[in-house]
């Protein structure tokens, strides 16, 4: 089944997918979940959604599909998927770069048939705090020296309020925390020499980090930076990163 997806996708003119043994092991135990107790649907009784599952294995990604067949056998059943456009959709998706396939035995409906289950992903790195904030600087970094900038300095005074005022921002990082932040900021601070802004954002991971424009128009700029890995009420991994930047 692997072998067709990546024939199907360079037939429609996209790039293969790599396959990941992670994400088979999450496809074939929602498969065997299926087959155990007769259902068919992406949302199991036993184990929750797709990102539960995830989530559950601690599989960090920034964007997921899932595909699920029953059928007497491979070419029959990724027939029946490329003819839904749902499932269509999945397997032509533009925002994955692996997949991983659960095929077993047993039918929900027919024992006489398998059930597939094709996950889909980008993954992204498991990190701790000291390594996505590093990464996150290394892109700034890259991006201003791209624009022929130089590379961004780390300031102590900006750094120390940064680190103390990240568990400040609320874990949405909603527009009312930063505007606490920037309060809090300036109490701590009182009077400073040149503007700051403040910047909080929440992605998947440091690898879904862009710059803001502000941290590649001026020439030179300086920055405190922290960054925090947590975890929803899922179990699923998120990063909270708080810049301070200074220009």
């Amino acid at each position: 089944m692997f072998v067709r997806i990546n024939q199907d996708r360079a037939a429609n003119g996209l790039g293969p997918l790599q396959y990941d043994e992670g994400l088979a092991g999450i496809a074939r135990g929602h498969a065997l979940d299926m087959r155990s107790f007769r259902f068919f649907d992406h949302q199991s009784p036993n184990t929750g959604s797709l990102e539960d599952r995830l989530a559950a294995a601690d599989f960090p990604t920034a964007s997921a599909r899932e595909n699920l067949a029953e059928a007497f056998d491979v070419n029959r059943a990724q027939a029946g998927l490329l003819k839904s456009p749902g499932h269509f959709a999945n397997l032509m998706a533009t925002d994955i770069t692996h997949v991983g396939v659960g095929v077993v035995r047993g039918g929900a409906a027919d024992p006489r048939n398998q059930l597939f289950v094709q996950v889909f992903a980008r993954p992204v790195p498991r990190e701790t705090d000291t390594e996505a904030k590093q990464r996150v600087l290394e892109r700034i970094t890259q991006s201003r020296q791209q624009l022929g900038r130089a590379a961004p300095r780390l300031e102590p005074t900006l750094e120390s309020a940064a680190a103390a005022l990240l568990e400040d921002l609320d874990d949405e990082v909603s527009q009312a925390s930063v505007r606490d932040v920037s309060e809090s900021l300036l109490e701590r601070l009182g009077s400073y020499p040149r503007p700051l802004t403040v910047i909080g954002r929440r992605m998947v991971a440091s690898s879904e980090y862009e710059p803001e424009r502000i941290l590649l128009d001026q020439a030179s700029v300086s920055l405190g930076l922290a960054a925090q890995v947590k975890r929803d009420e899922d179990g699923g991994r998120f990063l909270k990163l708080l810049i301070l930047v200074s220009s």
